[in-house]
């Protein structure tokens, strides 16, 4: 996977890029500690995914990654960022990032991260998967015509979110693990998407409110 990374820092730019070339499946192309020929270095590389930090005005306000997702949706974002509020993190996904890390994360998280996106499934660091599945099932919050779940599937979709398996699930609404994964395979045609990392996906990045 080929990665260009914008890092204000020069010295954690470095360690990034030092640490994410030290896994043979990943090559960093272009790394600048500002935004300045992102665009052309975008254009001439190709990446599979941009590594952008959150502190970088244009960055912290949305404006920049809104423009990268419209010239080029099938670039994936990750935001590397310290101090976000959820509501911020929220915000950032539903403008079109892949995965949200905070400065703090050691390697292995970063690790997990990239192999998350590499995969095409979203990421969050896992203290914030209980607050990121409450916020996809808030019933108060605006809705998604034509996509109407029953109070059911809502229960399994965030236990989902929150990384239960399908026998946990089932032990947990008292219900056989045959029924999980009938819910489970509704959920995937009722969002269009093709697999459970695609559904969490998509409820969060289209921001998709369930009744």
């Amino acid at each position: 996977m080929n990665l260009i990374i914008i890092e204000a820092i020069p010295l954690l730019l470095q360690a990034v890029c030092e640490a994410v070339e030290s896994k043979p499946d990943y090559k960093v192309c272009h790394a600048a500690p500002h935004l300045h020929d992102l665009e052309s270095a975008i254009s001439e590389f190709q990446p599979d995914l941009l590594w952008l930090d959150a502190t970088i005005p244009e960055v912290h306000v949305g404006s920049a990654f809104q423009s990268i997702h419209k010239k080029y949706p099938d670039l994936k974002i990750l935001l590397f960022g310290v101090g976000e509020t959820v509501p911020e993190i929220r915000k950032y996904f539903k403008q079109g990032i892949w995965a949200y890390l905070p400065k703090s994360a050691d390697a292995q998280e970063v690790e997990s991260a990239l192999t998350c996106v590499q995969s095409g499934e979203f990421y969050v660091p896992a203290s914030l998967n209980k607050v990121f599945a409450s916020w996809v099932t808030n019933p108060v919050s605006k809705k998604k015509p034509g996509c109407k779940l029953t109070q059911r599937e809502q229960e399994i979709l965030q236990l989902i979110v929150e990384e239960f398996t399908t026998m946990e699930i089932a032990k947990k609404l008292y219900i056989c693990k045959c029924t999980v994964e009938t819910h489970r395979i509704k959920l995937i045609e009722k969002l269009g998407v093709k697999n459970v990392a695609g559904l969490v996906r998509e409820a969060i990045q289209r921001e998709l409110y369930l009744c």
